[in-house]
Formats: C-alpha cells, sequence, structure tokens
C-alpha cells in the first residue's frame, strides 16, 4: 500500500500510540489529521508534529461526523480512519469493577469505534476506496484475570472489524486489526503494572504496522506480542 499522499484520520492522536502512529504517516508523507477531546494537548501535539487536527470526543456521534467532513472538505477524501482512542481502567476482579467506569470504558472502546467506522464508511463506500484500521489488543484474543473489563471491550472491536470486513467485501475497502502486546504507555494511569518496563517499545510496535501496511499484501489482523523474556 502506498501512503505518500494519503489522507489519514487518527482518534486518540494527541499522545501515546496515536501520536507514534501520526508522525509515522506523517514522515512517509501523509495528509494527517488528529483528533482528540483534550483539546489544549492536541494542539500542542499537532504543533510539535506539524501535522492537522480536529478536537472531537470518541463518544461523541455528532462530534465524529464533524471531524469527517472537515477532513472530507478540506483534502476532498478520507483514506485512511485510525479509531485508536482507548482507556484503561485499574485491574480487579469482575464483581469489584465500578459500573460507572466501566460504561465509560465502552462508550470509548467500542461505541467511539463503532462511531468511527460509521463515519468512515460513509465517505469510503461513496469513493470505493479506504482503510480503516481499529488498534485492538492481545487482550482482545484471550481473556485475562482481573481485565475481564477491558479485555471484553477489545473483544467487542474484534467483532466489529470482522463482521465490518465481511459486510464491505463488494467494495474497495480494507478492514484492518491490529493486535499489540503491552506497550509502556499512559493507558495504565490509574494503575501501572510492576513490569512496565518489560513491555514493548511503542515505536516498535508502530515501525511493524506500518511495514505491515506498506507490504504488497497486509496482514489483516496484525497480532504483535511480546518477546518472550
Amino acid at each position: 500500500m502506498v501512503l505518500q499522499d494519503k489522507v489519514i484520520v487518527i482518534t486518540g492522536g494527541s499522545q501515546g500510540f496515536g501520536k507514534a502512529l501520526a508522525e509515522a504517516f506523517k514522515n512517509e508523507k501523509a495528509n494527517v489529521i488528529i483528533s482528540s477531546h483534550d483539546k489544549d494537548n492536541l494542539e500542542l501535539t499537532a504543533k510539535d508534529l506539524s501535522v492537522d487536527y480536529f478536537p472531537a470526543d470518541v463518544t461523541s456521534h455528532e462530534d465524529l461526523k464533524k471531524l469527517g467532513e472537515y477532513a472530507a472538505k478540506k483534502y476532498g477524501r478520507i483514506d485512511f480512519w485510525i479509531n485508536n482512542a482507548g482507556i484503561q481502567i485499574a485491574p480487579s476482579l469482575i464483581e469489584n469493577i465500578d459500573i460507572t467506569k466501566l460504561h465509560l470504558l465502552f462508550e470509548v472502546n467500542f461505541f467511539g469505534y463503532v462511531y468511527g467506522t460509521q463515519v468512515a464508511l460513509s465517505y469510503m463506500k461513496k469513493q470505493n476506496s479506504g482503510v480503516i484500521l481499529n488498534v485492538n489488543s492481545t487482550a482482545g484474543l484471550e481473556g485475562k484475570p482481573e481485565l475481564s473489563a477491558y479485555s471484553s471491550s477489545k473483544f467487542a472491536i474484534r467483532g466489529l472489524t470482522e463482521s465490518v470486513r465481511k459486510e464491505v467485501k463488494d467494495f474497495k475497502i480494507g478492514i484492518f486489526g491490529v493486535f499489540p502486546g503491552g506497550m509502556q504507555t499512559d493507558i495504565y494511569k490509574e494503575k501501572y503494572p510492576s513490569d512496565i518496563n518489560d513491555y514493548m517499545k511503542v515505536d516498535t510496535v508502530v515501525e511493524k504496522v506500518i511495514a505491515n501496511l506498506k507490504s504488497e499484501k497486509p496482514e489483516a489482523d496484525l497480532i504483535i506480542k511480546r518477546p518472550a523474556k
């Protein structure tokens, strides 16, 4: 896949994995639009990377609709939509999960992806071209103790990805999933894992994602596991 000059929208693009992706696409000479609900941090990141930006909260379908309108009006199309915005809550047994936090987790991690996919497809089906990349996790491949909430949200994304892939089989639209293992990001801000220093560097994962997209036959579901110790 050629990335140069492509119009790329990234949610959750102001920090962490999203920011690193934005920088990598920028280095490929793509037109990058990053988005986040954190307007101040978003503006700083956009200035730092010299990329475009548009504030939007992924839990708002209306916000993401406006993000799509902004990108399509300014650049004439949307080539890549990367659903990346995600949160984590502190690990706990299922009976101890805070219900309010659980609902927010799904609002961001799942509904944000649904809304983003709906908006992206509204343009890509008309173009009969485009790529949707859903950033998932190895937690979306197998359940993990004390991560039932997070893992469930990631399994939901996996189901979304696989189902939409079949829905658009008659269009020239690619639906991709990427499943990284633990990365050294701020997603664990409620409680950092004790072994986070053994987690993967964000740039290492980004390099693999970009290399896969640029290959002649990209893997539809790219699994990037932490190297065994």
